[in-house]
């Protein structure tokens, strides 16, 4: 008896640890009736298939897997061959992610991960700097179509100062973010290896756990590599 006892919570605690390290995302998509999901990930610089799910007759969506800590993973939709592909920051626990077929991948809300929300406030900033680079191009041309030097050596002017804003906005946002493996991330993939005083002034901004997760170690690595 006690034999029976000592091995169901040898399961039970088992069964809670294999759950805490789980990633479930539900997914909802109005309209979509029948085709593939994938959950994907980078690795080694490869998108690869780490769960998959075939649906049909509007079937509930749900894709697992077991995670470390969190990082970036996307919700492909393969639907007569074409891919629509949705980017987010997944972690433990359960994320919903609601969208429709029209616009799978760019009208669609996620719960239920903080490291997505940090990361889509992010995001959303350094769309308005696209937006205002993407108009300034677009004065520069018609400028440049009408011969007006001096107006174009305002723009580029104008140009370089946005560039220098985002650049200081980026640094700002991962140092001041230091507790989320959003900031590692960011670092990764905005600023070149040499930029290693920048990249070490985030580093020294992480939390042990953030600095310990997947991107903190490559961030670390990136800072020591010569």
């Amino acid at each position: 008896m006690k034999k029976i006892i000592f091995l169901f919570f040898i399961a039970f605690f088992t069964n809670c640890s294999k759950s805490n390290d789980l990633m479930t995302v539900n997914l909802s998509v109005e309209g979509f009736k029948k085709g593939n999901v994938y959950l994907q990930k980078i690795q080694d610089s490869v998108l690869i298939n780490i769960d998959s799910i075939f649906i049909e007759n509007s079937k509930p969506i749900i894709l697992d897997y077991k995670i470390n800590s969190p990082e970036i993973f996307y919700i492909n939709l393969d639907i007569k061959s074409k891919e629509k592909r949705i980017e987010f920051f997944g972690e433990k626990g359960s994320i919903s992610i609601n969208t429709n077929l029209k616009k799978f991948n760019s009208n669609y809300k996620i719960t239920g991960s903080k490291s997505d929300s940090i990361f889509r406030i992010y995001q959303n900033v350094i769309k308005r700097f696209n937006y205002q680079r993407l108009d300034l191009i677009k004065l520069s041309i018609e400028k440049s179509q009408k011969g007006q030097p001096d107006s174009l050596k305002i723009i580029e002017e104008q140009i370089n100062s946005l560039n220098k804003r985002q650049y200081l906005y980026t640094l700002n946002f991962a140092v001041s973010n230091g507790k989320s493996h959003v900031a590692p991330f960011i670092a990764l993939n905005e600023f070149s290896e040499d930029s290693k005083i920048l990249l070490d002034t985030i580093r020294k901004s992480l939390s042990n756990e953030v600095l310990n997760s997947k991107y903190g170690n490559m961030l670390v690595k990136k800072i020591s590599s010569n």
